[in-house]
């Protein structure tokens, strides 16, 4: 493409022979001021998004003086700097108005069915009536100690610490013929814990 093209003059920024428009400066707004307003300088209280236009001198002269607060009793100032601090919004404490503390909400039965446990504690006596749906891996594990689908965690936890002083060096004379069941044991343990079970 040639560089005096009519189609390169199109995609320029500026193209040549246009002059850029002169920039109108605001004059300030001090009374009796007539240099350029550089600077802008806030209203005040109720007058958010508006601004005064001032030359350099007057801004500093406007910001010496300016108080947001002017005209506000101490009560009125202590509370407006801490709904600012907040952001003007309501607040809670960590923990409360969470899902788990919340009661039923409208639509919802006051004894519904919660089989994996989401709404907290108080799901769990209705999901032990139902029974538990157990995942693969839960079973297993169950297997490796020994026990069936329909042991309790405290089972599960009791027959856990036999397995593991019955199979442990120390209690064989330092034998560690049983340390690949022993590694096996942990493990379940390990998967029940990791997935609520325990």
């Amino acid at each position: 493409m040639k560089l005096d093209s009519k189609y390169f003059d199109k995609i320029r920024v500026q193209p040549r022979g246009s002059k850029p428009e002169p920039k109108v400066e605001k004059v300030c707004d001090w009374e009796g001021c007539t240099k350029p307003a550089k600077h802008k300088a806030p209203k005040g209280r109720n007058f958010e998004g508006q601004f005064w236009n001032y030359c350099t001198a007057h801004v500093q002269e406007y910001n010496k003086s300016y108080n947001y607060f002017a005209g506000m009793s101490d009560t009125d100032v202590s509370s407006a700097q801490k709904a600012a601090q907040l952001g003007d919004r309501p607040t809670w404490k960590l923990g409360e108005n969470s899902h788990a503390n919340a009661g039923p909400r409208r639509g919802q039965a006051k004894d519904f069915r919660d089989p994996l446990g989401l709404f907290g504690k108080a799901a769990k006596p209705a999901q032990a009536k139902l029974g538990r749906n157990l995942r693969v891996n839960e079973l297993k594990a169950l297997q490796t100690l020994g026990l069936d689908e329909s042991a309790s965690p405290e089972d599960a936890k009791n027959k856990y610490k036999m397995l593991v002083k019955r199979l442990h060096p120390d209690a064989n004379g330092g034998s560690r013929a049983n340390e690949d069941t022993l590694k096996s044991v942990i493990q379940a343990y390990d998967t029940l814990r990791a997935s609520g079970f325990c």
